[in-house]
C-alpha cells in the first residue's frame, strides 16, 4: 500500500507542475473579429422541471450580440409548469419542421415556435434524460454547429461570436467553454460584476470553478487531451454528432460524449483536436445546500466510474497517448484511487504514531500548491475578463485554506460514496432542486417576454 502511495504522490506532484506551469506561460486571450461571417449555430437547452429557473437562461439569450443562431428548449417530460411557464414567456406555436431521424431518443409529442421571438423554438418530448434530450434537439436542429446548454444557465453577450471565431480553425471539432457561478454575478450598467459573496458551500464552489476552467481545462487543452468537455457549454459540429451517434443514455453522458469523439479521431486518423475556449462564457447556479451539493457531486463521481469501466480496456489503442494519460492517472488514479490510498495512510498514521512527519509534510505541500495554483487561476481569470475585484481574489485566496480542511474533505467522502454507490445502477436525471436566482440577462422583470 505504501508503495502505491508514493508512486501516486509523485504521480501527483508531476500533474501539479503541468498545472501550474503550463497555464502560466502559454494562456493567449483570443481577440474577436468583428467582421467575421456568422456560422449557423442551434443551442440545445434540455430543461426538466425548470420552471423557476428557464425565464433566466431566456433573458440572457435575449441580450446575446449574435443574429445567425437558433435556441431549443427541450421539455423532456417535466412535471412541473415548465412547458406552461415557456407557453406563458414565448407564446408557442405548432412548427411542422421535420426531424433528419439520425438519432434515436423518446417520442415527441410537438414541435412548436415562439411567435414573438422567431428564433425560439420547443420540443416536448416524453422523459427520456438528458442525453437523449440532446439527441432529439440535435436531430432537429437547422445549425451547422449545436451548443448545450444547462437551463439554469446564462451565456454572456458575447459568448457564441467567439464560440464562431473558435470554429474558423479547421482542425477543431468540438469545444467547451468557461463555466462560472452565476450566484456571485450581478449585471449593473450593461456589465457583468462579479463578487464573492454567499454561504460557504457556494464560495467553495466559486474557487472551485475558476480552478477548474482556467488551471485544469487550459492545460488538458494545450495537450489535446480535453477529459470532459461540459454539459453546462459544449458545442460540437452537428454532422460530428451524427457519426459519434449523438449522446448516451448514461449517467455520464457529457464525458461519454467527450471520449466518444476523441474515439473517433484517433479511429479516423483525423488531425482533428478538441478544446478549451476561455473567453466564451455561461453563468450557471450551482447548489446551495449540502443536501443538492450531495446529489450533484454524487451524479459526477459516478458518471466519471462509468466512463472509467466502458473505456479503460480501450485506452491503449483507441486513444492518443495525451488523453490516456490524463483520463487513466489525473483521472482516475489521482482523481478517485488516491482517495482511499490517502484515507488508509492517514488512519494507519493516527493509530500507529508512525509517519506522521510524512503526513504532516505532505499536507504542507498540499497547501503551497493550492495556493500557487489558485493564484494562478485568479491571474488568468483576470486575464480573460474577470470581474472580481483585488480584494475579492484576497479574500478567495484566504477562504481558499479554510475549503482545504473543509469542503475538500467533503468531496474525498463523496468520491468514496459515489464509487460505491454507481452499482446501484440508479442513473436517471439526477435532478438538482434549483432556486431560481437573480438573472445576469438584458431583461429581468417578468414583463420583459
Amino acid at each position: 500500500m505504501y508503495y502505491v502511495l508514493y508512486l501516486t504522490t509523485g504521480s501527483f506532484l508531476l500533474f501539479q507542475v503541468l498545472y501550474t506551469v503550463i497555464p502560466l506561460l502559454y494562456s493567449k486571450v483570443m481577440k474577436l473579429e468583428p467582421d467575421l461571417e456568422e456560422k449557423t449555430l442551434s443551442v440545445l437547452v434540455p430543461a426538466y422541471n425548470e420552471e423557476k429557473t428557464i425565464q433566466n437562461c431566456l433573458d440572457a439569450m435575449d441580450g446575446l450580440n449574435y443574429r445567425n443562431h437558433e435556441i431549443i428548449i427541450v421539455n423532456d417530460g417535466s412535471r412541473d409548469r415548465t412547458f406552461e411557464r415557456l407557453q406563458e414567456l414565448l407564446d408557442l406555436r405548432v412548427n411542422y419542421r421535420k426531424p433528419n431521424q439520425r438519432l434515436k431518443y423518446k417520442r415527441v409529442r410537438g414541435f412548436y415556435q415562439s411567435a414573438l421571438y422567431p428564433n425560439i423554438f420547443v420540443i416536448d418530448k416524453l422523459n427520456g434524460g438528458k442525453a437523449d434530450s440532446l439527441n432529439a434537439g440535435i436531430d432537429y436542429a437547422d445549425g451547422e454547429i449545436v451548443i448545450t446548454l444547462d437551463a439554469d444557465s446564462m451565456l454572456e453577450a458575447n459568448s457564441l461570436k467567439y464560440v464562431n471565431q473558435y470554429f474558423y480553425d479547421p482542425s477543431i471539432v468540438a469545444l467547451g467553454g468557461t463555466v462560472k457561478i452565476v450566484q456571485g454575478a450581478k449585471r449593473k450598467n450593461g456589465e457583468i460584476h462579479e463578487t464573492f459573496t454567499g454561504k460557504g458551500i457556494v464560495r467553495s464552489q466559486m474557487i472551485s470553478y475558476i480552478h477548474s476552467f482556467y488551471v485544469r481545462k487550459l492545460t488538458q487543452s494545450y495537450f489535446n487531451s480535453i477529459v470532459v468537455i461540459s454539459g453546462a457549454f459544449g458545442a460540437f459540429y452537428k454532422e460530428l454528432m451524427y457519426e459519434v451517434n449523438g449522446f448516451r443514455s448514461t449517467v455520464g453522458e457529457d464525458i461519454d460524449i467527450t471520449l466518444k469523439i476523441h474515439e473517433y479521431i484517433k479511429a479516423n486518423k483525423l488531425n482533428q483536436r478538441l478544446v478549451y475556449a476561455p473567453e466564451a462564457v455561461c453563468f450557471t447556479e450551482c447548489p446551495e445546500d449540502m443536501k443538492n451539493f450531495y446529489k450533484q457531486r454524487i451524479r459526477w463521481q459516478k458518471a466519471f466510474v462509468d466512463c472509467i469501466l466502458i473505456y479503460w480496456s480501450k485506452l491503449s489503442r483507441s486513444f492518443k497517448p495525451g488523453i490516456s494519460i490524463f483520463f487513466a492517472i489525473d483521472g482516475f488514479i489521482l482523481g478517485t484511487l488516491t482517495v482511499f490510498t490517502t484515507v488508509f495512510y492517514l488512519i494507519d498514521a493516527a493509530f500507529s504514531g508512525s509517519n506522521l512527519f510524512i503526513a504532516f509534510l505532505l499536507f504542507i505541500i498540499t497547501i503551497f500548491i493550492n495556493a500557487l495554483q489558485l493564484g494562478i487561476s485568479f491571474l488568468l481569470c483576470r486575464k480573460y475578463g474577470g470581474h472580481f475585484t483585488l480584494w475579492e481574489y484576497v479574500k478567495m485566496m484566504a477562504f481558499s485554506q479554510y475549503d482545504l480542511i473543509s469542503y475538500r474533505l467533503v468531496l474525498m467522502y463523496i468520491n468514496v460514496v459515489g464509487t460505491f454507490k454507481y452499482f446501484d445502477n440508479d442513473n436517471g436525471w439526477g435532478f438538482v432542486e434549483r432556486k431560481g436566482v437573480a438573472s445576469i440577462g438584458r431583461n429581468t422583470s417578468a414583463s420583459a417576454r
